[in-house]
Formats: C-alpha cells, structure tokens, sequence
C-alpha cells in the first residue's frame, strides 16, 4: 500500500488504488497497475517471449561487463538493459521456437575509440586463449596505452569471463580460460582509454574450442 503526504504532486512508493508508484536511480515514476492475464498468449507474444528468454539469459551471463560496456549509452536503464535490447534487435535469428544468437552481431560495448584492428585468437594449453590484434596506436584517438579488453562467452556454460588485457601497443593478450577446457567459447576484443573514460565498439573474434 503506497501513502502520500503532501497531495497529489508527492513523490510515493506503493500502490495506490490503480497506480503504483517507484523510484529508480532518483527518478520518480508512476505506472498504471498490471492487470491479470486473461486468455492464451497469442503466436507474436509466445515469440517475442521467447527471444526474450534467449537474450535475458544471454544478457545475465556479463552484467558487469555490459554496465562498463555501455555506461555512456545506457541512459535511464541499466547497462545490462541496453545491451539485451541491442541483442533483441540485431542478433537473434531463426524462427520460433528455434530462436539462436548470432554471436558475429552481438554488440558487447560502444565508444569514441577506434576498434581493434585484424583481432584473432588462437587456444593455447591448459585452456589459455591468446588474443592478438594490429596495434594502430598513433592513429585517430588510438593510444599506446589503451587498455585491452579480451572476452569469452561459453553457451555450454552460460558463463562469460573477460579481463582488462595488456596496452594497444603490446598487439597481444591472453585470457585464462582453464574451467571451459575442452569447451566453445564465442570471443570478442574491445579497448578502453587509460583513464577509463573512453571506450571502443566491441569486435567479434570467432568461435574457438578450448585445448
């Protein structure tokens, strides 16, 4: 039960006969309350719930990952949010109920900084994976000392590792990746600015089986 003290422009969390009230991130919201759901779900809603169980799960695999991401895109939502709304837009194929996620188009971060040049990786023993790229510091806001972003996404799993690599300028990285030997990983490489304030747009880098 929601409850007002000063009239109808006070700020209130509750309901409050058909309207309920909220806050979220200091932002005060009213919404009429839901009603209950009366007949079957039509096939466009059985769909569209569908792709949002694959991207959700997908989405919640990397949700610290996606605040990073997108904390300069994700405006009034979370970064985990925007990035399950990119995902829904431009990633999911096939057709009901054999929806998948085609990894190439999943967008993982955006920014000003120019994207990794030529990346590919390549599994090394002991589940390692080595990530290698073009160093084209020097090059538009490209710096040397652009910090590496390197990212593993195990479906089997459902789980995403990722770790703040080595400079631009190193052109290689490796990622640890032993609890997924023997499994697929989906990879992908993004950079980040020394002082953490600009990010680049994440590029796919393939699927690779883990040794």
């Amino acid at each position: 039960m929601g409850k007002m003290n000063n009239g109808i422009l006070d700020e209130f969390s509750g309901t409050i006969g058909k309207v309920v009230g909220s806050n979220w991130r200091g932002v005060s919201y009213m919404r009429a309350k839901s009603k209950k759901r009366t007949g079957a779900l039509t096939d466009a809603q059985l769909e569209q719930q569908a792709k949002f169980a694959i991207a959700g799960k997908f989405a919640q695999s990397m949700n610290d990952l996606l605040t990073l991401g997108f904390k300069d895109q994700a405006v009034k939502m979370t970064g985990k949010n925007y990035g399950q709304s990119l995902l829904l837009r431009n990633a999911i194929t096939g057709t009901y109920p054999d929806f998948q996620i085609d990894y190439s188009k999943v967008s993982l971060s955006q920014g000003k900084l120019p994207k990794v040049k030529k990346p590919a990786t390549t599994p090394e023993a002991n589940g390692i994976l080595r990530f290698t790229w073009i160093n084209d510091a020097g090059k538009k806001l490209a710096k040397a000392n652009d910090q590496a972003i390197l990212i593993a996404y195990c479906p089997v799993e459902n789980e995403t590792e990722y770790a703040f690599g080595p400079a631009r300028d190193a052109g290689t990285g490796t990622l640890d990746l032993s609890e997924f030997s023997g499994k697929k990983v989906h990879t992908w490489l993004s950079f980040m600015s020394a002082n953490g304030k600009l990010l680049a747009n994440s590029v796919y880098c393939g699927e690779v089986t883990l040794t």
